[in-house]
């Protein structure tokens, strides 16, 4: 039966929802607008009624997607790989800055992970990390450390 197959899929697109709920009862302890800007209780109001709204989604499409529509899912290394590379990522920062970390990783995805092209991987790498750095060291001034040796 169908909802035997999709019953855990169900249960953690109800548990972002449940997620969603409390965002959106812990922002009406706050402000939500202040004037003409918005205050404290807006962003977590907006991420929690986006979280509620696609997991609600997510539930319905799956409970009306026909059986053979059902398409194939990606195996969950794949998806540990990502995590893993993610979790090195964040944890190397403080030793070797914000760029090195950020093109490795992307590298690795899009090398390893999803089997493109190394020249086309190496490419998009750097520039998608260049664009990081022109955003947040820029832009926004915040004082990333680029590499190692600017801290």
């Amino acid at each position: 039966m169908k909802l035997d197959a999709i019953k855990g899929e169900i249960a953690f697109a109800a548990l972002f929802a449940t997620v969603g709920l409390y965002w959106v009862a812990g922002s009406l302890d706050f402000a939500i607008w202040s004037g003409f800007a918005p205050d404290s209780g807006f962003l977590p109001l907006v991420f929690g009624v986006l979280l509620v709204g696609l997991s609600v989604g997510v539930i319905v499409m799956l409970l009306t997607t026909p059986v053979e529509q059902v398409v194939e899912r990606e195996p969950l290394t794949k998806s540990f790989k990502l995590l893993g590379a993610l979790i090195l990522a964040v944890a190397s920062l403080d030793f070797v800055g914000f760029a090195v970390p950020l093109f490795l990783m992307m590298l690795f995805m899009f090398s390893y992970v999803e089997k493109l092209p190394l020249v086309r991987s190496t490419i998009v790498s750097a520039v998608v990390t260049g664009i990081f750095l022109v955003i947040f060291a820029r832009w926004l001034q915040i004082p990333v450390p680029v590499f190692p040796w600017s801290y």
